[in-house]
């Protein structure tokens, strides 16, 4: 994740979801910050504060409602319940790197296979991100799964959805690509509340 600014300014493309993924933040807050509505509307040119407000001075500033519920606990193997989501492997192959909480690096699992192959939606959910402005993820889709969930498909050759789409658990969505590297995989991540936890505690076993 990359350091966090004050301020951002939006660019054509972004969402306020993968401006909150892009600093591993809560969107919800991100929004409360700023006064932003329930539709989580932005525009390019616009300013928005990535900090809560040292102080707030009349009613300008909508505190952040939901600071009980943003942070995770420190311990590593927190597992937040998922409710009735229904978790499916976003792709068939072997694991060639896990989730670790203390490895920037690591905040998901990576999926080897072989390019072009489909990647699916882990679980049901809203597409709020298609693009590749987010560094280190290449062509990434974001999907909302809950309130609280959103879950995320790095490093795709060609992507089947777009912004606004519902999709079930299971449903196609991309095409598996090629890393920085040039190895074919996918990079996938859940987080809670803008937290990284690990995929592996959702997903059947494999």
């Amino acid at each position: 994740m990359e350091p966090i600014p004050r301020q951002y300014t939006v660019r054509r493309g972004d969402t306020l979801y993968s401006i909150a993924w892009r600093y591993g933040l809560d969107y919800h807050d991100v929004a409360a910050w700023n006064g932003i509505g329930s539709n989580y509307l932005i525009k390019p040119g616009q300013t928005l504060a990535l900090a809560a407000p040292s102080r707030v001075t009349g009613s300008s500033v909508r505190p952040a409602t939901r600071t009980a519920t943003t942070f995770l606990p420190p311990a590593s193997d927190y597992t937040p319940p998922s409710g009735s989501l229904r978790w499916v492997w976003p792709a068939q192959g072997a694991l060639v790197r896990m989730y670790h909480s203390d490895d920037p690096l690591s905040k998901g699992i990576d999926i080897t296979g072989v390019r072009g192959q489909d990647i699916y939606a882990a679980a049901r959910g809203k597409v709020v991100y298609t693009g590749s402005a987010i560094i280190g993820y290449g062509k990434l889709i974001i999907i909302k799964n809950s309130d609280q969930f959103l879950s995320a498909y790095a490093d795709n050759d060609e992507m089947l959805v777009k912004e606004g789409d519902s999709v079930k658990a299971g449903e196609r969505i991309a095409n598996m690509g090629l890393n920085r590297d040039g190895h074919p995989l996918l990079h996938f991540e859940i987080r809670y509340n803008g937290k990284p936890v690990n995929p592996l505690s959702y997903l059947p076993q494999h």
